[in-house]
């Protein structure tokens, strides 16, 4: 089954990460991750899924209370725990994934068009040509921009986020809260990020444009007031966008109506791009090279 197919895809993501070495970054941290339940509806949503996930062989746990700074406050009615979870600061992580290539990245060259020849693909940015065997493109929610064909298949998404000065608390788990809804964690000491809200805006926030609005930003100060007792200060505030697919999966495959079979896509992962997208990467490029057939297949929905 699919879900079964996505539960260990996450699972490896997180193993070849740390096989690359970012246990040794400054920001990892080795901390569980847990869906609670604020509503009874929910509570037993997550009580069956913590039944199906151990009926399927996966670790999972259960908690019933908790000592820290949300659980103190908001006092969540249980929680689905994922006991080997684990969080970064992105940049970080992909600074040193760089570190790790072969080739330089050619930064700051926005691409223009491809064209497809005898010899392979060429991309044309904005002051460079480059001519190679095979592309794969991971644009994610901008993929329209550059394929209009997947336009309707990876739909941009704005998530917003911000940083609270939280001194003195603590959180033992990354935490998401309405159905995934709203999450929220704690990346250094006094400090709390939190995101989501965007359910309440959802036509607002289906955009490409990278600002914060102040509907879904007063929301999340008045959610993290909610679970947390008081107002804390704002430090820092940011949006950025997502690609969202009609199923919910990632999108792997050659473009839709391209001349070349040698050009692929790889993205799509709405919202769980950092639990997702080092695996399903790998293994897009496995299967352009002919290795293995597509996990997340493009051609479900009619593409490629």
């Amino acid at each position: 089954p699919m879900a079964q197919v996505v539960w260990r895809t996450t699972e490896l993501n997180l193993e070849g990460l740390r096989a690359l070495g970012i246990a040794r970054l400054a920001t990892y941290r080795a901390v569980p991750s847990m869906l609670v339940a604020m509503e009874e509806e929910e509570l037993g949503e997550l009580r069956e899924s913590m039944a199906l996930l151990k009926e399927d062989g996966f670790e999972v746990g259960w908690a019933d209370a908790g000592t820290d700074s949300f659980w103190s406050h908001a006092r969540p009615l249980g929680g689905l725990l994922n006991p080997r979870d684990a969080s970064i600061n992105p940049v970080e992580m992909l600074v040193m994934m760089r570190s790790l290539l072969m080739r330089p990245v050619l930064e700051h060259q926005e691409v223009i068009e491809l064209h497809a020849e005898e010899a392979g693909v060429q991309i044309l940015t904005s002051d460079a040509r480059v001519v190679c065997r095979r592309v794969l493109v991971c644009l994610n929610g901008y993929a329209g921009t550059l394929f209009p064909q997947l336009g309707k298949l990876v739909v941009p998404n704005r998530g917003q986020k911000l940083a609270l000065h939280a001194p003195g608390m603590r959180l033992d788990a990354s935490y998401y809260a309405n159905h995934g809804g709203e999450y929220f964690r704690q990346p250094a000491p006094d400090v709390i990020t939190l995101g989501g809200w965007r359910r309440f805006f959802e036509d607002d926030e289906r955009t490409m444009e990278d600002r914060v609005t102040p509907e879904v930003q007063g929301g999340l100060e008045a959610f993290a007031e909610k679970i947390f007792g008081k107002r804390l200060p704002v430090l820092a505030r940011w949006s950025g966008t997502m690609g969202f697919t009609p199923d919910g999966l990632p999108l792997v495959g050659p473009i839709p109506d391209y001349p070349s079979r040698n050009v692929w896509f790889c993205g799509g992962f709405t919202g769980h791009g950092m639990s997702l997208g080092f695996q399903t990467a790998n293994h897009a490029v496995s299967a352009m090279l002919g290795e293995e057939e597509p996990m997340f297949p493009l051609s479900r929905l009619g593409g490629g």
